[in-house]
């Protein structure tokens, strides 16, 4: 009942003179970076560099996979076909992810050519694109954020209905985050184009027949080129193959589950809901900054792995802005919270936003379990 209520409600973000004053000061000094700087806030040479370099290693994994001299080695194979499933995630953060927000160029054509690498690696672009936007509109709220839709099996959230088996997610949810990317190129965009009418609070959606057929088309590469092919050509045994196609999705999965969640689920975190006219008592500046938290921020490589996906609260704010931006534009973030005395979290390391978000998910799942509505960036007048 409070899924569909909510998500039927038009959701508008509240602000008021001091926390209107704050985004209006903030995207003041963004745009003062770029323009003393003489930069774009597109892709770089640095950018260019990463894409030339995961296009690089999916090619030589893939073909050392496909040069059979593997086959003998039942483990080295597997290994190596987990590898490119960790190519592909490195793509995802990387690529796809800059695209699919339109941060990678200012040419849209561009975009869309290097969103369509979410095709490649398994997904589907147009349809990230509209479920990623509906979780970027509404963070962590109830009904509309579609990351928290989990049909009943997990308890992201206090305002989902608490089913005894979630007593345990804490110790179930990894495994089964684990096996997140495997749902996804098999089932999940399968059932949002066929069986689900509405994403987020946006109903009865209507998908262009044009992107059926990409839907097709995009699944029929993925699984010829990481499983037929293999299947055809390798003389590993098929057990030997199909494991290797299993492991490609599980600890890549894993690891790709556990960086986007720990940053909007969490020890700290806020899960406001729309009033009955449904308005949220914030502006979406700092809804961001009560719902998101960074993580190894000062981590050079880690941060350059991710794609800075662990630097999440700025990239929510100005989510059109390339991510190798990200570390400078939350300094510049940082100081003027705190001339604002509004607060930024930020985990220092991994393992301490790893802490945090098992923390909430077993303090979610206590069927009393409460949160916190607003932080203090809420009461500024």
């Amino acid at each position: 009942m409070l899924n569909k209520m909510t998500s039927d409600k038009r959701v508008r973000f509240k602000s008021t003179p001091k926390k209107s004053e704050f985004i209006k000061v903030l995207r003041q000094r963004v745009d003062a970076y770029f323009t003393d700087n003489n930069i774009s806030p597109y892709a770089n040479g640095r950018m260019i560099f990463k894409t030339i370099f995961a296009i690089v290693a999916w090619i030589g994994v893939y073909a050392f996979i496909m040069s059979d001299v593997l086959s003998g080695n039942p483990f080295a194979l597997i290994m190596t076909f987990m590898l490119l499933g960790f190519v592909n995630i490195f793509i995802a953060f990387n690529i796809m992810h800059d695209a699919t927000h339109d941060a990678y160029s200012e040419k849209q054509w561009v975009n869309d050519l290097m969103g369509y690498s979410m095709n490649f690696i398994g997904g589907n672009q147009y349809l990230f694109r509209r479920m990623h936007g509906a979780h970027h509109g509404y963070v962590n709220i109830q009904g509309i954020d579609v990351t928290l839709e989990t049909h009943g099996m997990f308890r992201f959230t206090p305002d989902e209905p608490w089913q005894p088996k979630h007593k345990y997610q804490h110790i179930y949810t990894p495994m089964l985050y684990a096996l997140a990317m495997f749902h996804w190129v098999t089932i999940k965009d399968f059932k949002w184009f066929f069986a689900e009418k509405n994403i987020g609070n946006l109903k009865n959606v209507k998908h262009p027949f044009s992107e059926y057929v990409i839907l097709i088309i995009g699944k029929i590469v993925y699984f010829g080129l990481s499983l037929a092919l293999p299947l055809m050509f390798l003389s590993a045994p098929i057990w030997v193959i199909l494991v290797g196609f299993v492991w490609m999705h599980i600890l890549p999965s894993l690891t790709f589950a556990l960086i986007f969640q720990v940053t909007h689920i969490y020890e700290g975190t806020h899960y406001p809901l729309p009033d009955d006219d449904g308005n949220i008592d914030n502006n979406y500046a700092l809804h961001v900054l009560e719902t998101t938290a960074d993580f190894s921020r000062k981590k050079p490589l880690g941060t350059w792995l991710m794609g800075g996906i662990n630097i999440h609260v700025i990239h929510h704010i100005f989510p059109k802005i390339c991510h190798v931006h990200y570390n400078v534009l939350t300094d510049i973030l940082k100081e003027t919270a705190e001339e604002f005395g509004i607060e930024y979290h930020e985990n220092p390391s991994f393992w301490v936003a790893l802490k945090k978000h098992m923390w909430m998910l077993h303090h979610l799942s206590k069927k009393d379990a409460k949160v916190p509505r607003y932080g203090k960036s809420a009461m500024l007048a």
